[in-house]
């Protein structure tokens, strides 16, 4: 058994392969983000939920807005309907659960963390030709709306409008004087960092709930968005070694160490790598 699932994720690792090709697209942004999320709860199979075309449906039972509504009061309204009528709402849990931002599941409990949230009404709003874009805001997502010369932040755990003086005390509450607030931060987010932090979020979660195969499948998606990045790299070594393929983990510990000599965990990672030093055990 163990030399079957070494050999299967040593395969993984060095293998070529087109699997996340898709991903790829996230630079060009082709596809809409939704689409995209979608499709890495359909690879990763974590259980199963509401397919992209069930959410359409369910957004497609909005009425219409009321006559001569101004751009935000119909953000306000598609809200509504979003949070009220739809049922959607923020994850309750404090400790979450990788079923609260698997974006199939969240479609079918109506109940996701803020992230997930937010790219959910981005695409009921562009169902119903509203433009809302998503920020990566500190903290937690914004979404951002631009009518003319002003623009309205809404928060996707409520669906209620947000002052700029709430962004910016958000801002500081956060990061605690590590930066300056500009309005730089609240720009439209990349699709690629969103779907980064997506998998990120997802990621950490399957890593807590000891879901480790999942949690791999996740980092592999993350490392076909950015190639060796050292820290996926050193998370990736984990992961195969909890999966008893401590052979395997070792190239990655190693470049981990390499690249980030200065990081607090290469030192433990090195002591790691000593005591793997002598005889390693074969897998029959």
């Amino acid at each position: 058994m163990l030399r079957s699932v070494s050999n299967h994720y040593y395969s993984v690792k060095f293998k070529v392969t087109m699997q996340y090709s898709f991903l790829q697209q996230c630079e060009e942004e082709l596809v809409p983000t939704v689409e995209i999320l979608w499709e890495i709860s359909r690879r990763l199979n974590l259980a199963e939920g509401e397919s992209l075309a069930d959410f359409r449906q369910q957004v497609e039972q909005f009425g219409g807005f009321s006559e001569n509504l101004e751009l935000p009061q119909k953000v306000a309204q598609i809200s509504q309907f979003f949070y009220r009528q739809l049922g959607y709402s923020d994850a309750p849990e404090s400790w979450i659960k990788a079923q609260r931002i698997a974006i199939d599941q969240v479609a079918a409990y109506r109940t996701g963390v803020p992230l997930v949230m937010a790219v959910l009404l981005q695409e009921c709003a562009q169902h119903h030709n509203l433009d809302l874009q998503v920020v990566d805001f500190p903290g937690y997502p914004l979404l951002k709306l631009v009518d003319e010369q002003k623009t309205y932040f809404v928060d996707p755990q409520s669906g209620e409008f947000v002052r700029y003086q709430e962004v910016m005390e958000r801002f500081e509450d956060v990061m605690e004087g590590d930066a300056e607030f500009c309005w730089d931060w609240a720009e439209p987010t990349p699709q690629k960092n969103l779907v980064e932090a997506y998998l990120t979020e997802l990621k950490h979660c399957l890593m807590a709930e000891a879901r480790y195969e999942k949690a791999l499948q996740c980092v592999q998606m993350l490392l076909t968005l950015q190639p060796d990045d050292p820290y996926e790299i050193r998370d990736r070594g984990y992961l195969f070694e909890e999966l008893d393929c401590q052979h395997v983990a070792v190239d990655d510990y190693q470049y981990f160490v390499d690249q980030c000599p200065d990081d607090p965990s290469a030192e433990l990672l090195k002591l790691q790598l000593e005591s793997y030093a002598g005889p390693q055990h074969l897998f029959h």
